[in-house]
């Protein structure tokens, strides 16, 4: 581990490092030597001056030639691109037409040209330098020998102090990925043991939950095998064994949601919801508990509020959230379910009840964690998976959303979501 990350790190910064440097010194060579041979090419531009100003005044222009490089050449083309002089050839009537040549046609657009080829003529190659006058062109070229390429190789000392920066750079990056893979490392001990610290808690916390229903049970149907019962307390037994039941039940398929929420959201579909139904639909499933416990819900859901979320998951955020409610508000209270607010992006909502809240507000903050009980007040019927809320934040963090709650200023708790838009 300790080499994989350190390396890869080193080979990844390296490489791009070294492309980065390379680029620059590619650049850089590049630019200099265009330089030095525009540097050329105004020396061969102040020959063709002088040379167009000696034949305008008649002046012999081979003994002008002696003021110029020994190797240089000279021609004069006319605008129909026919060679008149030429210092190296002088049977100029056996000479191709010029007008193609590619200094020539670059003067004919700009008044200037030049190139970099092999003589057609003579076989050997040339930096051609041709300059358009009024009634023809003055071409002077050099052959691509020793000394022009002395004249155009690049100065070699950016190459020298960019590779030395470059084996400083690898000396630092060595250096980082030393120290960032070290980094690396201890955050992968410390998720290792706290990815292991919290499924230790989550096993330890489902088997006490699992240990309660099952205990109880056990003992019910162990009384029923071993005592001699009436009918009566035998039925008694039994409903409470089956009681029982449904709470295991219920804590399993609260467990697999969450599980399947975390590891699996993929598999949940989505599509646009009618939150109103979704609501009207929780209230009529826990209307017998509601009748029971004397709780009135009361709603202010526009009939037009679409969520672009998965139903089942919908329905199980207020679905806990009423459980919720019937299990620690308190008897004879009210639950408000409303939208308050609307954008671009989420509906709002607030649920909210005005029973007896939570004392102590250091609680609210972990109330939606795993089995977490809340010790005060809240504690007049505790069945249940203690996975309710749980579940709640997790489906709502499904649908992007967050939720926080608060004590109300007259009592009770508030839950304050956002769930995304869906289309009308």
């Amino acid at each position: 581990m300790k080499l994989r990350y350190r390396y890869q790190l080193f080979f990844l910064f390296g490489i791009i490092f070294l492309l980065f440097a390379a680029g620059v010194v590619i650049f850089e060579q590049s630019r200099a030597k265009r330089h030095k041979i525009e540097a050329l090419e105004d020396r061969l531009n102040v020959y063709a001056d002088v040379v167009n100003h000696a034949f305008y005044h008649n002046a012999p222009i081979d003994s002008l030639l002696k003021l110029f490089p020994d190797n240089i050449r000279l021609t004069l083309v006319n605008k129909q691109g026919q060679v008149f002089y030429d210092n190296v050839f002088r049977d100029i009537e056996s000479m191709d037409n010029h007008g193609e040549r590619p200094e020539i046609v670059v003067a004919k657009k700009l008044g200037q040209g030049s190139s970099m080829r092999e003589s057609a003529t003579k076989g050997i190659e040339f930096l051609y330098y041709a300059k358009s006058f009024e009634d023809y062109y003055v071409r002077v070229a050099l052959p691509y020998d020793i000394q022009v390429k002395g004249f155009l190789r690049v100065d070699n000392g950016f190459l020298y102090v960019t590779l030395l920066l470059f084996l400083t750079a690898l000396l630092f990056i060595s250096f980082a990925a030393q120290m960032f893979g070290k980094s690396i490392r201890r955050v992968i001990v410390s998720t290792e043991a706290n990815t292991h610290r919290i499924k230790q808690e989550i096993t330890s916390n489902i088997a006490h939950e699992l240990r309660t229903p099952v205990t109880s049970i056990r003992g019910y149907l162990e009384t029923i095998l071993e005592q001699s019962l009436d009918s009566e307390k035998q039925r008694q037994f039994i409903s409470k064994a089956f009681s029982q039941t449904l709470s295991l039940s219920d804590l399993i398929s609260d467990v697999g949601l969450l599980t399947k929420i975390e590891n699996a959201p993929h598999s949940f579909h989505t599509d646009k919801v009618h939150i109103l139904p979704v609501v009207e639909s929780v209230c009529v499933d826990l209307g017998i508990l509601l009748a029971e416990n004397s709780i009135v819900i009361s709603t202010n859901i526009p009939a037009d509020t679409v969520v672009k979320g998965n139903e089942n998951l919908l329905y199980s955020i207020f679905r806990n959230l009423t459980d919720n409610a019937i299990k620690y508000a308190g008897k004879g209270t009210t639950i408000s379910i409303h939208r308050y607010n609307s954008d671009n992006d989420f509906h709002y909502f607030s649920f909210s009840d005005n029973g007896i809240g939570i004392q102590d507000e250091q609680h609210l903050s972990r109330i939606f964690e795993r089995f977490y009980s809340v010790s005060e007040g809240r504690t007049r019927d505790t069945s249940g998976s203690g996975l309710g809320l749980s579940i709640v934040k997790n489906a709502i963090a499904f649908h992007k959303g967050t939720i926080s709650v608060k004590n109300r200023a007259g009592g009770g708790l508030e839950f304050l979501f956002n769930l995304p838009v869906g289309i009308k």
